[in-house]
């Protein structure tokens, strides 16, 4: 008998979590979180926005006095790619490469 009152508690405590849980999802609102970690997980390029700008000054406007600034920001975008932030996938690579070395050199 004190068996099934221990299960027949634990059931109602698992409900009850179950529903608390639910009742919490149901009322967060995660979008202010979900567009911090979309900046997290994919940064923002400076190169585009140059590349973007420079396209813009050549197109936009078809007198040579723009279209040298417009050559110079595309030119200094590809340049810039380099230094691109990094992304969280580029980090877990680079870590699993570096853990990797460091279990060859063990002797």
């Amino acid at each position: 008998m004190e068996e099934k009152k221990i299960l027949r508690s634990v059931a109602d405590s698992v409900t009850r979590l179950r529903d608390a849980k639910t009742e919490v999802a149901a009322n967060v609102n995660t979008s202010p979180v979900r567009k911090q970690m979309d900046r997290l997980s994919k940064p923002g390029s400076p190169s585009s926005a140059m590349k973007k700008a420079g396209v813009a000054l050549i197109i936009g406007t078809p007198d040579p006095i723009t279209a040298i600034p417009g050559v110079a920001l595309i030119a200094s975008s590809f340049i810039a790619k380099r230094k691109d932030p990094s992304k969280l996938d580029d980090l877990a690579a680079e870590t699993r490469k570096i853990l990797r070395d460091m279990q060859s050199l063990r002797l």
